[in-house]
């Protein structure tokens, strides 16, 4: 949404006697693809995090995940014809989900880093439903990746906590990813994730009795550790694959929410979050049938890019 800035003739309007305010709302990065915002949240992730802190990502892994990310990028791009084939939108995407693959998933070899990440830019042209004015990828491409990981792998895992409990990172990644979901208007998924995660994990510490010290230590690092804030701020807040209405999608998160604490804290089962969220992503499809809403694009129409 862009500011209605006053015009000359509108003498009455508050901005407009300040001589020269209303160019300063127009910022530069304002035009940008929020995609480079994105870029710039998830590399701060892989360099204060994985490469500084987990020794078990090598740059080799970094190097070939991003090469094949791109390479099949371009080879649906070219290989499907799309019009806007020649454009670098795209490329930002494959970018985007191989710094989150680089920044989630650990493997004892070096294929299998670039072999998930054919596999998360190939979903994209592969599994696609919803109706024609929001029809989209169901998928999540860096969550596919980190599941297919897990549950499928040989040889793969996720490393979900290298980034400790560092309250500096924490603010940091926090505020780079309220800039991104105020950017791509998720912000509303972000939040209420993290309320009702957050009222689940301190209603846990509180049923189970703990005393506010060392209770309240252990709420602010299973709240404000740096799996949880990516999965906030980049990978449930994926306006291509959330629900399109906000209600909806509201909904949506905090059912992901639920779900992913019956699984990891009632089941006990390892990454809660990853697992809910690729059963969830199927269903966004039906709730978008449901109550259909125009599908969010990344660029304007008048410069939009395929």
């Amino acid at each position: 949404m862009t500011l209605a800035q006053p015009t000359a003739s509108d003498s009455t309007h508050p901005l407009a006697r300040h001589n020269g305010f209303g160019s300063l709302l127009k910022c530069p990065w304002q035009h940008l693809d929020a995609r480079w915002f994105q870029l710039l949240f998830l590399a701060s992730f892989l360099g204060l995090g994985a490469l500084a802190r987990d020794f078990a990502l090598t740059g080799q892994q970094v190097l070939l995940t991003l090469t094949s990310a791109l390479l099949t990028q371009a080879a649906w791009q070219w290989g499907l014809d799309l019009p806007g084939q020649k454009n670098w939108g795209g490329y930002l995407s494959a970018l985007v989900s191989s710094l989150g693959l680089c920044i989630l998933v650990r493997a004892d070899n070096a294929w299998a880093h670039p072999l998930l990440a054919s596999l998360a830019m190939s979903s994209k042209y592969l599994i696609l439903s919803g109706p024609s004015v929001c029809r989209s990828h169901v998928l999540n491409p860096a969550n596919l990746a980190a599941f297919a990981a897990w549950a499928w792998l040989p040889g793969a895992w996720l490393s979900p906590g290298q980034w400790g409990s560092d309250s500096l990172a924490a603010l940091w990644f926090m505020a780079l990813g309220g800039l991104v979901t105020q950017r791509v208007s998720r912000w509303d998924v972000s939040l209420s994730f993290l309320t009702t995660w957050a009222l689940l994990l301190a209603l846990r510490l509180c049923l189970l009795d703990y005393a506010w010290n060392p209770g309240a230590a252990m709420w602010l690092q299973q709240v404000g550790n740096g799996a949880v804030l990516l999965f906030a701020f980049f990978m449930i807040s994926d306006p291509m694959t959330t629900p399109q209405r906000r209600s909806v999608r509201i909904s949506y998160a905090v059912l992901v929410a639920l779900g992913a604490f019956v699984w990891q804290y009632l089941l006990f089962r390892p990454h809660g979050l990853i697992v809910v969220l690729f059963v969830a992503s199927w269903l966004v499809p039906l709730c978008n049938r449901l109550w259909p809403q125009t599908r969010f694009a990344w660029q304007a129409p008048a410069d939009k890019k395929t």
